[in-house]
């Protein structure tokens, strides 16, 4: 065979290699959560500004057992670690009856995950957890996942990456907690 026939069959494999994994495993393409987006301060007494350069609005409602779980207004904003200023994730009004919006303000283009969050609102990896990326939703130090069947959706479709969900502008994401 030719060199051109060498390099067609390696592109054509390629090619089909990529469909294959596109198909068969989607996931293998998700960004990696950047989970330190947490500690990032806007301002305020121990931070330096660093600048805004990328600001979007997911959304987020949280149901428990039939009943929507406010999330309260300010979170995130002048929170130890981040005195008079905000996190790079914070809330500014709540919803009672609906979706909050979560403000996302960050210095450069991450891979914002859901998980962040909670770790902000302080509904994660409660007393005794040793995995802080939990969801611990009641703060009673025991896994929401030995607690509580969890499902999620991001603008109505079923989603099963949960803490670790990227979020993106506009995104709704919907969490309901029903105890087992």
């Amino acid at each position: 065979m030719s060199l051109e026939q060498w390099l067609l069959a390696g592109a054509a494999v390629t090619t089909v290699a990529f469909f294959v994994v596109a198909i068969y495993s989607p996931s293998t393409f998700d960004p990696d959560p950047d989970w330190g987006v947490s500690d990032g301060c806007i301002g305020g007494l121990e931070h330096q500004d660093a600048g805004i350069s990328f600001h979007y609005h997911p959304s987020l409602k949280v149901t428990m057992d039939g009943q929507q779980l406010q999330i309260a207004s300010n979170a995130g904003i002048d929170q130890t670690g981040c005195r008079e200023g905000m996190r790079w994730i914070h809330v500014h009004d709540s919803s009672e009856s609906g979706f909050t919006t979560l403000h996302i303000e960050t210095p450069d283009r991450l891979n914002v995950p859901l998980g962040s969050f909670f770790e902000i609102w302080e509904r994660d990896g409660g007393p005794g957890l040793t995995d802080n990326r939990t969801f611990d939703i009641n703060r009673n130090g025991i896994s929401d996942w030995d607690e509580y069947e969890i499902t999620m959706l991001v603008n109505g479709d079923e989603n099963t990456k949960y803490e670790s969900f990227v979020m993106e502008d506009l995104a709704q994401i919907e969490l309901t907690f029903t105890s087992k």
